[in-house]
């Protein structure tokens, strides 16, 4: 079972409140709730195992592409000159399509392998807003990190004639690094904005648990949302 410890849980959770505790105590900040779409490609390798003359990947056929649904909550909080840190939790799904697999016996067994991850991010962004007119634009680039939850994926639990063979491209890390970077527009709207923006997220970990297959991931996405400037609430 892949799962979030109680300790990793805790301590994101109090960097959480920390920050968005700064930035209810500032001026110009705001908070944000988005949703969309997230396509995530993993780029799979093989390398050769000493106890093998062969390479799982000859026998093993992968999707190696994911769609799924990416939603994420921030607090910005406003450092001057247009710039602000933005940080918050996210979901999304990483994975393939389909594994499939036929053995020995002429078995055939396709399975699903993917896992859901809650996330934490931290981007520094950029914000232009056009004078006298209420769009804008803005760019962002930072950390983000990915922690798998709830239980293995199908595809992990596949029968013993299959394991050895489909396990090493569905067996998930529960840690994912990546760098992320975005950029969209902005369109004041009530006590706040709306805003759209794309999403690209470059793996940094491997995400495969087999010493001799590695998996990266690189995600697209699109997201719309809604910001409210924090100041509405010390308003009389």
């Amino acid at each position: 079972m892949q799962i979030l410890k109680y300790e990793e849980m805790k301590k994101l959770l109090v960097v959480i409140i920390l920050v968005c505790s700064l930035g209810t105590l500032q001026g110009q900040n705001s908070f944000s709730l988005a949703a969309g779409y997230l396509f995530t490609h993993t780029s799979v390798a093989e390398y050769k195992r000493p106890t093998n003359n062969y390479y799982f990947l000859d026998y093993v056929s992968i999707n190696p592409n994911r769609s799924s649904f990416h939603t994420a909550f921030n607090i910005n909080i406003d450092i001057g000159n247009r710039f602000y840190l933005s940080t918050g939790m996210h979901y999304q799904q990483m994975g393939m399509t389909n594994i499939s697999f036929t053995d020995t016996l002429n078995d055939f067994y396709s399975y699903k392998a993917n896992q859901h991850y809650i996330g934490w991010s931290l981007l520094l962004k950029y914000h232009y807003q056009f004078r006298d007119s209420k769009f804008g634009i803005f760019a962002g680039v930072g950390p983000k990190v990915d922690f798998a939850i709830g239980y293995m994926n199908i595809a992990e639990q596949a029968p013993y004639r299959a394991e050895n063979s489909m396990t090493p491209f569905a067996r998930f890390n529960t840690i994912d690094f990546s760098i992320a970077v975005e950029a969209g527009a902005t369109y004041k709207l009530g006590p706040g904005s709306l805003f759209a923006k794309i999403n690209y997220f470059q793996g940094l970990s491997d995400v495969l648990r087999d010493n001799y297959v590695v998996g990266k991931t690189i995600s697209i996405g699109f997201d719309v949302g809604y910001a409210v400037n924090l100041s509405i609430f010390s308003k009389n």
